[in-house]
């Protein structure tokens, strides 16, 4: 067992203000969608435009470009300060259910959420829905191509109140199903494999592997304690679940996941708190697959996460002493991670200026669902040939590497200057090991080998609509800062924006990770009963790799506008439209998958 020790200076974390609130809905309800969007612009069509429960109206792209999916850490960031918030509503009368019906020229949706019970007792909801993208997109090369994307969910929630307790559960199905198109179509010929350079590939092969899907079914219980007053009585919780994905090669993953944590005061303003989390992964080799294009290996991973911490709890003081613990058995070779995870969050003026600090480190064990879910074009088999640059080797799926943050430093200072005001800047500076880059992949010859290939086999401009994966280790410096401004009840103004700065110690570029990214939401009332929603996201430069002239290419910065509006007929009935796109640009999330241009969208809502 190989041991890694981070040493700690002192003090962590702060997540950003969550400054916007949106328009409540009669039926108020966190509906969650088993797992968040890809970026907006990252698939073949505007997922903005697909309806999300929260708001008709609602437009959150999702830029998330930090080093981990997932961070492993204990919950002690600082609280966050209360955001600005819009205080009118949108409706307030009680029905149970909510139908949403939308189409136009590129997406056709629907979606059902039904309220079966709410009580002291219990609550019980439905959700369920499908969105289907259609329409041609122009390739580089000048062809149009279909860009097909379907997208089907449901999902039941349940929670049962006791006197002192919560029981929760939740069962959640999607299924994704789309096509592989891209920088070039697939041409008939011959070309050599990128698993055995010995062995010839039927391009038609290829051909009618290019419909791909990514279904998920997951099941989690929680059951945990509800005290109003923390610093003087214990608090605990447990959870558990089962998650099993699948795409339509037949690799299967299944995970197992279940934790617990207890906190509980020594004296008044010290306590103590320790969590444990188990994960297990397995991911199956499909019973039937073409050997000859791809190669499949099993793979077997658990990670155990121990996070003790010492703090104190004061009205305008919180501060957090501990470590993480994670231990890592699978096919690869098992290991010992010590993290730091301290924190100090300081209320400087009561709540209107609070000033946070720390250190913190992450993990993430990158399982095949959690990259196919960054990359929904991953090559079906790319988990089991990661090009890791530290090495100048690649790495089989069985001997995936972790990506960690063994360090993190983090700032920051929030502040309410008024009820309609609040502000969060803050900076990011974090070592990382082991962080996965996509490239485009070619099938004359092994992924990621910046190369020709052996005559006589030339390089082709075949095959690179799917991606391949290396890793580097290095460091990022994030910079980051958001406005929320509520000049009046009935308006809201959203601006966030990040700064990324990228050191790698091996690769030339971070291979589609932008220099920065921008949004600015608006929505108001000037009228009565209408609604009005203005969105820009704008993403700065990024570099994709180019295997057909086997060099770098910038891509375009991404400047997306978005308008909505919806006119609330009835306390029942409301008619909404949509105009993605504006701007009309032809966008490129992944080198050579195209956006729609400019699209429309219309709909109705009908609660019942």
């Amino acid at each position: 067992m190989r041991l890694k020790y981070i040493g700690a200076i002192l003090l962590a974390n702060g997540l950003c203000a969550n400054a916007q609130d949106t328009i409540p809905e009669t039926i108020e309800r966190n509906v969650e969608v088993v797992n968040t969007y890809l970026p907006t612009i990252s698939n073949p069509h505007k997922l903005q435009a697909e309806p999300t429960m929260d708001d008709t109206m609602s437009y959150k792209p999702t830029f998330n470009y930090t080093t981990l999916t997932k961070v492993q850490t204990v919950k002690t960031t600082p609280d966050s300060l209360s955001a600005a918030s819009m205080s009118f509503k949108a409706d307030e009368s009680p029905y149970r259910a909510l139908l949403k019906v939308e189409g136009g020229n590129v997406l056709a949706a629907g979606e059902l959420f039904y309220n079966i019970g709410n009580s002291d007792i219990y609550h019980l909801s439905l959700n369920a829905g499908h969105s289907t993208a259609y329409g041609k997109v122009k390739l580089t090369n000048d062809e149009k191509v279909k860009a097909p994307y379907h997208d089907t969910w449901a999902g039941a929630d349940f929670n049962r109140f006791f006197k002192k307790h919560v029981l929760g559960l939740d069962l959640n199905f999607r299924n994704q199903a789309y096509e592989y198109y891209g920088l070039q179509t697939i041409e008939n010929r011959r070309l050599l494999s990128d698993v055995d350079t010995t062995k010839l590939i039927d391009a038609e092969t290829l051909m009618n592997e290019k419909k791909q899907r990514a279904t998920k079914f997951d099941f989690d219980a929680t059951f945990d304690n509800s005290i109003a007053e923390p610093r003087e009585f214990v608090t605990y919780s447990a959870k558990a679940g089962f998650g099993i994905f699948s795409n339509k090669t037949g690799v299967k993953e299944t995970d197992i996941r279940f934790g617990a944590k207890i906190r509980f005061p020594i004296k008044k303003n010290y306590l103590f708190d320790a969590s444990v989390d188990v994960n297990n992964f397995k991911v199956a080799v499909p019973d039937k697959y073409d050997a000859t294009i791809y190669s499949f290996k099993e793979r077997k991973h658990t990670d155990i996460s121990m996070k003790p911490h010492f703090g104190l709890d004061f009205d305008n003081a919180k501060l957090r002493v501990g470590f993480n613990f994670i231990f890592e058995f699978g096919d690869e070779e098992d290991n010992l991670y010590m993290q730091p995870d301290m924190m100090l969050d300081f209320n400087i003026a009561g709540d209107i200026v609070s000033f946070y600090t720390g250190i913190i480190g992450g993990y993430n064990a990158n399982s095949f669902r959690s990259l196919v879910e960054r990359n929904p074009y991953l090559a079906p088999d790319a988990c089991n040939y990661v090009w890791r640059a530290e090495y100048n080797k690649y790495t089989k799926f069985d001997e995936m590497p972790t990506t960690q943050n063994p360090i993190r430093l983090v700032a920051g200072i929030k502040s309410r200057f008024s009820r309609s005001v609040a502000m969060h800047l803050g900076i990011d500076y974090r070592s990382f090991d082991d962080e996965i880059f996509f490239v485009n992949k070619v099938y004359n010859s092994l992924p990621i080998l910046f190369m020709p290939s052996p005559d006589p086999y030339p390089i082709s401009p075949a095959h690179t609509n799917r991606f391949a994966m290396l890793s580097d280790n290095g460091k990022l410096f994030i910079a980051h800062g958001e406005f929320n401004i509520t000049p009046t009840d009935k308006s809201q103004i959203v601006l966030r924006a990040n700064y990324y700065k990228w050191q790698l110690d091996y690769l030339e570029e971070a291979w589609y990770r932008p220099q920065f990214d921008l949004s600015l939401e608006t929505r108001f009332y000037p009228a009565d009963r209408l609604l009005v929603t203005a969105n820009v996201d704008v993403l700065g430069n990024r570099y994709a790799y180019n295997h057909s002239t086997q060099s770098k290419v910038k891509l375009d910065n991404i400047f997306d506008i978005n308008l909505g509006a919806e006119y609330f007929l009835t306390s029942r009935l409301s008619a909404f439209a949509k105009l993605n796109n504006l701007a009309s640009q032809d966008y490129q999330r992944w080198l050579g998958y195209s956006s729609h241009r400019i699209n429309a969208l219309a709909g109705i809502s009908f609660k019942f």
